[in-house]
């Protein structure tokens, strides 16, 4: 089965490093795996029961005050609790990480309806590790630009968004379906907060409503790739292949522009999004291989991908029902043999299905299920044809919203292993807040993608303070 998309210049006129190299299928190798937060769930559930509500702009952000300054300092510490095997730089149980970092946000008004947003991080590390001794080395101070976009509002109901930021899209956190604009920070698998794994890209937003048909178009450029761990750090994209000298040659996309087209219809209750476009895979597929002595170099490029996809939501009572489908052209997928190149193309299908309660006081439930099919499978592939996971997390709010406790239990598509994390995090006011996360990876064949970092059982304390 294949699917024939429309040019990407037809859409222009009609409107005006690496990956992991044992990936499975596109970014689905846990992407989110976090779920939406209990407050984030009651919002969808008030929303999609109101049908009042301005369709044009959803879950996102709309600027009240005229001026406004925030300042985030963080302090996160990372514990790790076994010993992992060479190559990672922790061979024993002990502190894995610790380090800093100041969130600064700006929004103001510019004119009566633009809006402008700055906001960047400041981050250092106070230590790092010496062969396998961590020592305090505090690092230099590094800044990174998040979002800085101007977003106009017209009385119309156009709305236009320019510049460097987030647009997320899609209703499944186990699949990367139709959520395809930003890249992932894939650097510390499970403890990432949902919030923060979305990376910024720079993008053109333009949204506007037809009638009962809200349509929007995005144009991307150069958005990059998946962040993924630092050689010897706790998620090294290339322990699979044992500390072995590993190099890879990354070749710049043919096509940096990816170009989405969205059209968004509600009626009684429910939402439905139809999408169509072309981006770049925020992963890497290996296109030829070498050996040279004990090195070997893969040369890789990102996928360009054709898709279609169809997305919707429906609230009944405490109930929210959601689903995300793709059909996808021009992925590659590696085979049994890592080594063996270029991976091989295949058209491929993806389903997420997802149920989220609210209905038991204080306590928010959700379960999705993922599943991936490739088309003209071969079993050289080490991809199965149809690869299944789920996701189940439980959020439980005590002490006047103070107090949130949530636990997840995630397997992963096509693989055996899995992961299961627990956390809480307290509000000590408006201004500071304390949380702890803990997640720990099952895997007990080497056949499964968890398996290097079977060892990575990890404990993170984190204290945010604003102003």
């Amino acid at each position: 089965m294949s699917v024939k998309f429309f040019s990407i210049n037809f859409v222009l006129v009609f409107l005006f490093f690496l990956s992991p190299l044992f990936s499975q299928s596109e970014e689905s190798f846990l992407d989110d795996f976090g779920g939406d937060d209990f407050s984030d769930l009651e919002a969808e559930i008030d929303f999609t029961q109101n049908e009042t509500i301005n369709p044009s702009i959803q879950n996102e952000e709309t600027e009240q005050s005229e001026f406004s300054n925030k300042v985030t300092i963080s302090q996160k510490l990372i514990y790790g609790l076994d010993k992992p095997d060479s190559p990672f730089l922790r061979t024993s149980t002990g502190l894995d990480s610790f380090n800093s970092n100041i969130n600064l946000q700006t929004k103001f008004k510019i004119f009566e309806n633009v809006n402008f947003k700055f906001s960047g991080d400041i981050f250092w590390a106070w230590g790092g590790f010496k062969n396998t001794t961590y020592k305090y080395e505090p690092t230099l101070a590094t800044f990174n630009l998040r979002d800085l976009y101007l977003d106009y509002l017209f009385d119309s109901g156009l709305w236009l968004k320019f510049g460097n930021q987030i647009i997320a899209r899609g209703e499944s956190n186990i699949l990367v379906a139709t959520d395809v604009v930003n890249p992932r920070d894939m650097s510390t698998v499970g403890l990432q907060d949902l919030d923060d794994i979305r990376l910024q890209v720079p993008a053109f937003l333009f949204n506007y409503s037809v009638g009962p048909i809200n349509q929007e178009f995005v144009l991307v450029t150069e958005a990059g790739r998946n962040k993924l761990g630092e050689a010897g750090s706790a998620f090294d994209p290339l322990a699979p292949f044992g500390g072995a000298t590993v190099i890879s040659n990354v070749s710049r996309p043919s096509n940096s522009l990816e170009t989405i087209l969205r059209n968004k219809i509600y009626f009684r209750g429910m939402e439905l999004v139809l999408s169509i476009g072309e981006y770049n895979r925020k992963s890497l597929s290996t296109t030829s291989t070498s050996i040279s002595g004990a090195t070997t170099t893969f040369n890789t490029e990102q996928d360009r991908i054709s898709y279609f996809g169809l997305s919707g939501n429906m609230a009944k009572s405490d109930f929210v029902f959601k689903f995300d489908f793709a059909q996808k052209a021009g992925k590659r997928f590696p085979y049994i043999n890592p080594l063996n190149s270029p991976w091989s193309k295949h058209d491929n299908t993806e389903l997420g299905l997802v149920v989220d309660y609210t209905g038991i006081s204080n306590i928010a439930l959700s379960i999705e299920l993922g599943s991936s099919y490739i088309h003209n499978h071969s079993s050289l592939l080490a991809n199965k044809e149809q690869e299944n996971g789920y996701l189940v997390r439980m959020d439980w709010r005590r002490l006047n919203d103070l107090l949130t406790i949530s636990a997840s239990y995630s397997k992963l598509l096509g693989d055996n292993g899995s992961f299961s994390t627990f956390g809480a995090s307290y509000d000590f006011s408006d201004d500071l807040k304390i949380s702890g996360k803990m997640v720990s990876y099952d895997s007990d064949s080497n056949s499964q993608i968890l398996y290097p970092y079977r060892k990575q059982d990890l404990v993170e304390l984190k204290a945010d303070y604003s102003f």
